[in-house]
């Protein structure tokens, strides 16, 4: 019996193609951040702390403590000068960005039949951005009302995909065992594989643009967004 649905947010509720999307991004956060570090290095800067967020393996620190650890002693200004100006581009600034992106019309259906079943449904987003960052992004796929058992955001995780500790994270969290959960996403690497190896059930989404490449070892459900609205709405999941 699937207690709990987990939502994949780009790509897979959300057209963001982060190619596309990224770029203007970080123009838009180095503009911002311009009279702390000159913006050629921003970028550099703001990667590697990045990474060192995604690799952190203690559950004791979230990922923002984790990348607030690592970028602002690179920085020759206080925290609490750089933080409030980085608060501020969030709510002012990154939401000119929806224009990179388009709501998907199943995106909505699917999320209330997965309410109208009961469900706990999670945003298992990717938790590298701020809560706020999410939020605007759960609005751009016209989602933003309904009453998420959870969101993902770099907050309040400890892990990042495709860490499979990010999955078992949630897991507990929901107080729900692997099998009693599936995660729907779109791409492969992050989504599908750590998910499958903490034992979820895996709904692979085809058509966002990392649903690329080879992947046929995967016997798991695959189909576009279209096809996996048509299944949960058809009584799939209670079939698991």
């Amino acid at each position: 019996m699937i207690r709990a649905v987990l939502l994949d947010l780009d790509d897979t509720l959300l057209d963001n193609d982060m190619g596309r999307f990224l770029p203007p991004y970080f123009a838009a956060l180095g503009q911002r951040m311009a009279p702390f570090v000159p913006p050629e290095d921003f970028v550099d800067l703001l990667l590697a702390s990045s990474r060192v967020m995604m690799n952190n393996q203690d559950p004791a620190i979230t990922n923002q403590q984790a990348f607030d650890a690592d970028f602002f002693p690179c920085l020759e200004h206080p925290k609490s000068e750089i933080r409030p100006v980085m608060d501020s581009f969030y709510e002012e600034d990154f939401p000119a960005l929806r224009r990179y992106t388009q709501p998907r019309p199943q995106a909505r259906p699917l999320v209330q039949t997965l309410f109208d079943r009961g469900l706990d449904v999670v945003i298992a987003t990717h938790p590298i951005f701020p809560r706020r960052a999410i939020e605007h992004r759960l609005d751009w796929a016209e989602v933003s009302d309904f009453s998420f058992t959870l969101v993902t955001t770099y907050e309040n995780s400890h892990f990042s995909k495709p860490n499979p500790r990010y999955y078992q994270e949630i897991l507990d969290k929901l107080g729900c065992s692997p099998g009693e959960g599936m995660m729907v996403g779109d791409d492969f690497g992050n989504d599908i594989v750590p998910a499958v190896q903490v034992g979820l059930h895996t709904y692979w989404i085809t058509d966002g643009t990392r649903a690329r490449g080879d992947a046929s070892p995967y016997l798991g459900l695959r189909g576009t967004l279209a096809d996996c609205l048509d299944w949960v709405q058809s009584g799939g999941l209670a079939e698991l």
